[in-house]
């Protein structure tokens, strides 16, 4: 997938000197939370992560990136007990999302998008 830039140019300097990092964070409080924490608090603050993340990518034309962290917000808000009995493919879908944005943050950055 191809990051979509926006049509009055590429993202600004200090998203892409920024973006990198968010991506980083948003997959280690993600990663937490799989790994066993399901903290309301770590969840909603994940959410919150990827939330900011959309609305960036939005404001830079990144638009198939926003979706991809709105969805990440999305299912950060799903509570714990609904996600326990199907946590392989929540685990699975959640790696596609950030895959998806590591894999922006590379196109980005290389300049390959």
């Amino acid at each position: 997938m191809a990051v979509l830039r926006p049509k009055t140019g590429s993202p600004s300097l200090s998203f892409r000197l920024r973006f990198p990092k968010v991506v980083a964070e948003l997959e280690r409080e993600t990663l937490g939370i799989l790994e066993g924490s399901w903290d309301s608090g770590d969840m909603e603050r994940a959410s919150e992560i990827a939330g900011n993340l959309a609305e960036a990518c939005r404001v830079e034309g990144l638009r198939e990136a926003a979706a991809m962290a709105r969805s990440i917000a999305s299912l950060m808000k799903v509570p714990p007990e609904q996600i326990r009995p199907i946590l392989v493919p929540f685990r699975e879908k959640l790696d596609e999302l950030l895959g998806y944005l590591r894999s922006s943050v590379y196109e980005l950055l290389s300049g390959a998008g």
